[in-house]
């Protein structure tokens, strides 16, 4: 029979071909199912994939104008589902749950595994991509902010630094 022949290719993989992660400008933008990346505004932090035991630590990213680009095995992509009040948006975390405001009295971030008003946030965003993210439960410490001064995505009722939304388009 004939020789076995092999051949080589060499196959270049390009990660997300055609799409980016674009800063959301305009919250008519984001949609249910969307995939999104929350950082600093002012900063090359995105909210990291490690749940704190209070809070989300920051993990580093590259921007690029309006891009982003980032190691995806630290940094917390969230998946845009329906929230529980008209209107809101819910951040579900890649190992399930939701990220909520868990506290009228300590500036907590966490992640609860059923949905609530608590991780149902309305989003506003102004033409800079400021991003004012707030929880709609009973918790008053309910405005997602960056620390930038200990390094974390934590919820707040004043202060702290402006965060923006990146998505996957």
């Amino acid at each position: 029979g004939a020789a076995a022949q092999t051949k080589t290719f060499n196959i270049v993989v390009t990660p997300s071909a055609g799409k980016t992660w674009k800063m959301v400008t305009d919250v008519s933008q984001l949609t249910v199912g969307s995939q999104i990346v929350i950082a600093a505004l002012r900063s090359n932090y995105a909210i990291g994939d490690t749940q704190n035991s209070n809070n989300r630590a920051q993990t580093a990213i590259t921007k690029n104008g309006t891009n982003i680009s980032f190691d995806d095995s630290v940094v917390e992509v969230l998946t845009l589902t329906e929230g529980k009040t008209a209107g809101t948006f819910a951040f579900k975390v890649e190992e399930g749950g939701f990220l909520y405001a868990a506290s009228s009295s300590k500036n907590y971030l966490r992640t609860e595994s059923t949905l609530s008003a608590n991780s149902s946030w309305n989003i506003t965003i102004d033409a800079s991509g400021a991003a004012t993210i707030k929880a709609t439960g009973s918790n008053t410490r309910n405005w997602l902010r960056h620390n930038s001064q200990n390094g974390l995505f934590a919820c707040y009722s004043s202060g702290q630094n402006d965060v923006c939304i990146y998505i996957y388009a």
